[in-house]
């Protein structure tokens, strides 16, 4: 399969993009029939694209050779029927580029960048130099994720950023700042595209007229996600309020340091198998494991077959206590 990868690919994206799980096996490897099943699984949901190797795919743990595998595998599954994007977690320019051609070589269409990882900026030409070193090495369409709540980009720096790199052609807006995201839709409507992340806020991100989510919230209920959007979009704004209530609360205990493997967990209990987190990040146990079981069955989103937390700790002990 021939894909095609010009900008303008990504300029119409919109919708629901869930940046999917990475489900790894006992021996830490990615467990690529689990990952084909979980695209699958997307797709029939409905959603718009796929992110992977983002945050919640663990992208940060992945070697380069593993995001290549990832990307690989998905976009085979799809066989072009929605776009794959690649996740670059990156603390240098030389690792960034590494990665980004390793995915553009095993298909993916575009990329999803946050700034460098640890040694974070916010200055404009450290991150001008970065996402163009990026763009014109690896020749694929950027969106900017900015996520890193000490280094986030204020409109002025991105409007920088952008007008002098063509390739950039959205910006993810996370780092729990709905106040940011106001003011990129206020200042780049119609010119980027413009996707939230602010998971207990999706619901208001749709009212306000973002071009789709990208975040976790639609990665562990693809379909409640793109039925939300629908709603908004129909202007049932009841519907799409009751969907929020039923997710927001739910998202709000899987939004800690762990989240990847929050995430994993509320998807086994939803009747899909998510795998494994990644070493050495743990399935959730105790009251953090009772409060997601509990608040997901209140709001009839448990797979009444689903796997509780004991069953979880007997299956992988090792990932689960010290």
């Amino acid at each position: 399969m021939t894909t095609k990868r010009p900008v303008e690919d990504l300029k119409g994206l919109g919708g629901v993009i869930p940046p999917m799980i990475t489900p790894f096996d006992d021996h830490d490897r990615i467990d690529s029939a689990g990952l084909a099943n979980e695209a699958r699984f997307l797709y029939q949901s409905g959603v718009n694209g796929i992110v992977v190797g983002g945050s919640m795919g663990e992208g940060a743990g992945m070697s380069a050779s593993e995001l290549g595998h990832a990307v690989r595998v998905v976009v085979e599954v799809l066989e072009g029927s929605i776009p794959v994007l690649a996740g670059l977690i990156a603390d240098s320019s030389v690792e960034a580029i590494r990665l980004g051609k390793v995915a553009r070589e095993a298909g993916a269409v575009g990329l999803q960048v946050p700034p460098p990882n640890f040694y974070s900026s916010n200055e404009n030409r450290v991150l001008a130099q970065y996402y163009r070193s990026i763009t014109e090495a690896v020749g694929l369409p950027l969106i900017i994720y900015n996520v890193i709540p000490w280094a986030q980009l204020a409109v002025e720096s991105l409007e920088q950023l952008v007008s002098d790199n063509p390739a950039i052609v959205g910006i993810k807006q996370s780092g729990r700042n709905m106040q940011a995201l106001a003011a990129l839709l206020a200042s780049f409507r119609g010119r980027l595209k413009i996707y939230s992340a602010i998971d207990d806020l999706i619901f208001p991100s749709f009212v306000l007229g973002v071009d789709g989510t990208i975040s976790g919230t639609a990665c562990v209920f693809p379909r409640e996600t793109v039925a939300m959007r629908a709603a908004v979009e129909a202007g049932d704004i009841e519907t799409g309020r009751q969907l929020h209530e039923r997710l927001a609360p739910i998202w709000r205990l899987i939004d800690l340091p762990d989240f990847p493997s929050r995430a994993k967990y509320a998807i086994t209990l939803t009747g899909r198998p998510a795998g494994n987190p990644r070493r050495p990040f743990r399935w959730p146990e105790g009251e953090g494991a009772r409060s997601i079981e509990a608040a997901m069955r209140e709001r009839g989103l448990m797979n009444g077959k689903a796997i509780l937390s004991s069953t979880l700790v007997e299956a992988h002990p090792t990932q689960s206590r010290p």
